[in-house]
């Protein structure tokens, strides 16, 4: 009894209905979510442009406030990916300005 039961734990054994289901349905979030490195340029862009619109209404306080913020943040994308070189600081860059992909 005790060997059936461990079978159909194992990575050997097929999926069930619902498992299939669960695992298409992470694929496609998954898929959706995915950032490109053009999104990211369009992220720094919009990023850039907003920053030269606040510091001409507001003066040059605020976007160097929001522009550290950023770079804390690049920062911290940076120290938590995984790997080095370029594709560690790619990855980075993915991650603080991807979201202008969604727009």
């Amino acid at each position: 009894m005790e060997n059936d039961s461990e079978r159909e734990r194992s990575a050997e054994a097929v999926p069930n209905a619902y498992e299939r289901v669960l695992a298409e349905d992470r694929r496609v979030v998954r898929e959706v979510l995915r950032s490109s490195r053009g999104g990211a340029h369009g992220g720094l862009v919009v990023t850039a442009v907003a920053l030269g619109v606040v510091g001409a209404l507001a003066g040059p306080k605020w976007p160097l406030i929001i522009g550290v913020a950023i770079a804390v943040w690049f920062a911290l994308a940076l120290g938590v990916v995984r790997g080095r070189g370029w594709k560690a600081t790619e990855r980075a860059y993915i991650a603080t300005f991807g979201w202008a992909q969604w727009l």
